[in-house]
């Protein structure tokens, strides 16, 4: 990253010039059993790039909605976790842009488990496809379809996991040096 002559030392939570905010809904189950949806809102930031690879950090803030089941009650709830994404892409050209990302994350649910039957502490794996859309030079719309599973890892012997497909989108705002 270069830096004009006299301007600030770049910020170590911000090494590549941008961040985004951005919202999830839950569009198509994959689960079998009908546990309820999360709702996802996400603050994230570049933590590290190389050419087309990206290493980002989502802050999470979801909704939780966790039906009964087998016996245990649901409820609504709220998580706070967070996720790290390896994100690929072929350029930051201002111009539609294709892009992977594939990650792993961590969340608590205060209120509800999620599903019913699982537990507080909820680990997720996710991964899609994704597009950046021009709004101007240095800002951008998103939107991806992620596929999501959510369990607590087998931490408790109950582990029913919800898999799901979210749309996901948002704007980024900033760009690479």
């Amino acid at each position: 990253m270069t830096r004009a002559a006299g301007s600030a030392e770049p910020d170590t939570l911000d090494a590549c010039g941008y961040r985004q905010a951005g919202f999830s809904v839950p569009v198509i189950d994959v689960s079998s059993a009908d546990t309820g949806h999360p709702w996802r809102g996400t603050y994230g930031y570049c933590l590290w790039q190389n050419e087309g690879f990206v290493l980002h950090q989502d802050w999470v803030l979801s909704y939780l909605n966790a039906k009964p089941f087998r016996g245990f009650p649901g409820g609504n709830g709220v998580g706070i976790g967070t996720d790290l994404l390896f994100r690929w892409h072929r350029d930051w050209q201002p111009s539609l842009l294709p892009y992977l990302d594939m990650g792993v994350g961590i969340q608590y649910a205060a209120g509800t488990a999620f599903p019913a039957d699982g537990s507080r502490w909820m680990f997720t794996l996710h991964a899609g496809p994704g597009w950046l859309v021009p709004l101007r030079r240095e800002r951008q719309a998103y939107i991806s379809l992620r596929y999501l599973h959510l369990s607590n890892a087998g931490v408790v012997s109950n582990n029913s996991g919800y898999d799901v497909l979210h749309l996901v989108f948002g704007i980024r705002w900033g760009k690479p040096d």
